[in-house]
Parts: structure tokens; C-alpha cells; sequence
């Protein structure tokens, strides 16, 4: 059995044309789609990437495993059970193409083979690896193994800021004329934030790769940029597929494509980042390929990331760790089973923020430390009604929230058995997000780097 764990990060699942996009981002992840199973209803239990990381690889989520953020002092312990680590030692060849190491020691855990294209070049560039750097080493890694079991996890990160794709995608669907036209405001708002010059920073930079002699005005062009990436994305992952096809080997892989989070693209006044728990950051893409599932079946039910360890685990006939939070998918694939009744998910870096889902179709947004947001400390929303989570019904709708609050808090008690909650930690102990920014800003303005050299420097 071969198994390619592919996770797009940033990428949205509303920006893909088998989750209902208008555009043609994706048309290799459609087809898979449509030769695989696909979750609509899948959400990331961890936000933003080293907590979501975590996860996936240890089954657990961050309320367990301590890892709620990106910060200095967490450590993911030793003892955790760690699914490539699993797989190793039941006899598959592990691998991994991905600079996720350079952020935490614990992401190379248990891989026989660990590419980093980017290995010696500054910390800072981690993100910005290319899909083309990423295929040059995946694809030679699986035509020499493919006569052998495996594992390896692919990790592109193209849809992350700041969204400069390479030339051809560009262009590709924006349809809105002059991006630096004066008379457009959508930035407006942004350019009144305390991150403007973080942003603005983002902005200079594909100003400059399209050759723009005026700032970039109008916000249909970053996302059209944020599109172009995942255009760009899915054709290198067409041409892994096709490696697989050419091999031979597609029907004798599992194949799973899913991301760590999305991303904010001016909704909830969040730009260009991944900051809270609204739909656009933890709703993600989850598609899976193998030979027996069904083809083109679109499951309903709520699933989370922290079922693909366990998933894997059991179609490999491997034992689960007992630690292991998350459920088996094949049953739902099947049809032997339904999906969570509610799941929870968590942020942990800009704000610390706490949400349930349930399978009716409300949620429940608690805040714990609003950062520097100014938000209510809980917002409820009918996700079936209001998808775009416009309207808080908080007030409106007192009984519920009040049985969403006692079931998250008696959800919360269970997980956490008498240990502190970790995002009450970061928000207690952390340095607060509004005393950063006023030092970042000053840190930027002395040219003291980028935006992500600075809040790397900083811890955050």
C-alpha cells in the first residue's frame, strides 16, 4: 500500500470548484474529487499551522498535546505517539517534502527521507517554497520507491501570503481592470488597521512582481493573486497524479488532499491571514482517493483533520494508539456510520478564540483574548441560514448559546482532566497581541525586517 498525504496550506475549501467555486482554480483536485470521496464538512481542530500540523500527525488536538500557537515555549512531548513514526515502525518507508521542520524540530519525526528544498536559506523563506521545488524532489522520491509500501507527506504552500504565483496565473482571473485605479476604496478599511504596515509591506511586494508603478487599490486583485495560487498549486499536483498514473500505482494509493486552515480575504475586517475561527480559516478541503471507495460521493457529516491518522492507520491494519482523539472515516465513507454530532476548533496566535460546530448547523464563536480585534465575547451563527456568518444571534438566540457554552465547557473539562487550558495560557502568559503590534510596528519602522522575520524574532 502507498500512501500520499498531500496538505495545501491556506487553502480554502469555498475556492475550489468541487466545493462550489465559480472560478476554475482546480480542476486536478475536482477530477480527484470526482474519482475519490469528498467531506463538505470538514474542519481543522488547530489553527494556525505548527498547532494544525501538530494535530494531524499526532491524532490529537491541542488541548492535549499543549501545542495551541506558535509559540517559543511549546513543546511537543517525546511520548506522543506520531503517525509517521507508527508507520515507520510497522515496516512503511516514510518521507517528507516540506519546511515545516524549520519552525519545529518535532515535524521531521519518524521519516526515513526528509526533503526540505529550502534547506540553508533563511528562516523567513520557509513559506514561500514554490510547488516546483516541492515536485522536483517528490516526484523523483516516488518513481524510485514505487515498488515498495510507503508513506510520504507532500506539502505545498503556495496559497500563503503574500500571493505572487508565478506570471502565467496572474491575470488569470482577475477581470476588474486597473488594480491601482485611485477611485477603488476596498483597502480603505485595511489601510486604517494597526497591521497596515505589515500589509502594506505584502502589497509593495506584488506591486513590484507585476511591475505596478502605483500601490495596489482594489482587493479583487490580491484574491484573484490568492486564486492564481491555487491554480498554479493544482497543476503540480496534476502532474504528481499523472506520476502516479504512469507508474502504475494510482489504484494501490491512498491518496488525501486536505490543508491546514484557510484564509481571511477581507471578510470579518481579517485580510490576507488566518487570525480567528470563522468559516473561511477552519472550514478546509478533505478528498480522499482509493481503490474500493466510492466515486464522486460527497459526505455531509462533520469530520475533522484528526480523523486522517487514524483513517490511515486502520486501512494499513496498524494498530491505533489509544490517545488517538479522532474516528475512522471508512465507516462514513461506507455508509455504516455518521459523522461527529459537534467539533470543536482553536486559535491560538492572534487572538485566543474557542468554536463548536454542531450538526445542525449552529455556532458558537467564544472568545478568550480578543487580541487587538474588537469583538464580542461570544457570537453565535446559524451556518445554514447565514453561511457568510454575517448576523450574531448571541442575543437573540440566549438558550442556545447557553447549551452550546455548557457543552463546550463540559467538552473542555474531559479533554483537558484537570490540566490548564492551554489557549487560557497563551492569553495569561503570551505576550498580549496589542503590546506586539505597537513593538513589531516600532521593530518594522527601524527596519528591523519582514513582517515574517519580525514575528518569527518575536516568538509569535
Amino acid at each position: 500500500m502507498k500512501i500520499i498525504l498531500i496538505v495545501v496550506d491556506t487553502l480554502r475549501a469555498d475556492h475550489l470548484g468541487c466545493y462550489g467555486y465559480n472560478l476554475n482554480t482546480s480542476p486536478n483536485i475536482d477530477k480527484l474529487a470526482s474519482e475519490g470521496v469528498l467531506f463538505e464538512k470538514a474542519y481543522a481542530t488547530d489553527v494556525p499551522t505548527q498547532p494544525s500540523y501538530t494535530s494531524i500527525f499526532t491524532g490529537q488536538r491541542g488541548v492535549k498535546t499543549g501545542i495551541v500557537s506558535h509559540s517559543p515555549t511549546e513543546r511537543l512531548s517525546l511520548d506522543v505517539s506520531y503517525l509517521s513514526e507508527i508507520l515507520a515502525a510497522h515496516g512503511y518507508l516514510t518521507a517528507a517534502v516540506s519546511t515545516l521542520y524549520m519552525m519545529r524540530e518535532w515535524f521531521a519525526r519518524g521519516f526515513h527521507y526528509y526533503m526540505n528544498p529550502y534547506a540553508g536559506k533563511p528562516r523567513h523563506l520557509l513559506q514561500q517554497v514554490d510547488a516546483d521545488d516541492i515536485n522536483s524532489m517528490a516526484i523523483p522520491w516516488i518513481k524510485e520507491h514505487a515498488d515498495k509500501d510507503f508513506f510520504i507527506f507532500i506539502h505545498y504552500w503556495d496559497p500563503h501570503a503574500p500571493y505572487i504565483p508565478p506570471k502565467k496565473y496572474r491575470y488569470l482571473f482577475y477581470k476588474g481592470g486597473d488594480p491601482t485605479d485611485p477611485n477603488n476604496h476596498s483597502l480603505d478599511r485595511l489601510k486604517r488597521s494597526n497591521l497596515w504596515p505589515f500589509h502594506k509591506r505584502h502589497l509593495d511586494r506584488i506591486q513590484q512582481a507585476n511591475n505596478l508603478t502605483r500601490e495596489i487599490t482594489d482587493i479583487e486583485f490580491l484574491r484573484a493573486q490568492y486564486d492564481g495560487e491555487i491554480r498554479y498549486v493544482d497543476d503540480k499536483i496534476g502532474e504528481l497524479i499523472q506520476v502516479l498514473i504512469d507508474l502504475g500505482i494510482i489504484d494501490e494509493t491512498l491518496l488525501i488532499i486536505t490543508a491546514d486552515h484557510g484564509e481571511s480575504l477581507g471578510e470579518h475586517e481579517e485580510y490576507f491571514d488566518h487570525a480567528t475561527v470563522y468559516e473561511p480559516i477552519i472550514h478546509v478541503p478533505l478528498i480522499m482517493r482509493y481503490e474500493g471507495f466510492p466515486k464522486g460521493k460527497r459526505i455531509r457529516e462533520l469530520v475533522q483533520l484528526i480523523d486522517i491518522p487514524y483513517t490511515i492507520l486502520e486501512l494499513a491494519g496498524i494498530p491505533i494508539p489509544a490517545e488517538f482523539e479522532g474516528r475512522s472515516l471508512v465507516p462514513i465513507i461506507e455508509g455504516r456510520a455518521s459523522g461527529y454530532r459537534e467539533v470543536y476548533s482553536n486559535q491560538g496566535l492572534w487572538t485566543a478564540k474557542r468554536a463548536i460546530i454542531t450538526r445542525e448547523g449552529w455556532k458558537l464563536i467564544k472568545t478568550i483574548d480578543p487580541g487587538f480585534w474588537e469583538c464580542p465575547p461570544l457570537e453565535l451563527y446559524n451556518l445554514t441560514k447565514d453561511p457568510g456568518e454575517t448576523k450574531n444571534l448571541a442575543s437573540e438566540e440566549e438558550d442556545i448559546v447557553k447549551e452550546l457554552e455548557l457543552r463546550m465547557t463540559r467538552w473542555l473539562e474531559k479533554e483537558l482532566n484537570g490540566r490548564p487550558d492551554p489557549l487560557r495560557l497563551i492569553s495569561a502568559k503570551g505576550l498580549p497581541p496589542k503590546e506586539w503590534v505597537k513593538r513589531a510596528t516600532e521593530e518594522f519602522i527601524k527596519g528591523g525586517g519582514t513582517y515574517e522575520e519580525i514575528r518569527m524574532k518575536m516568538g509569535f
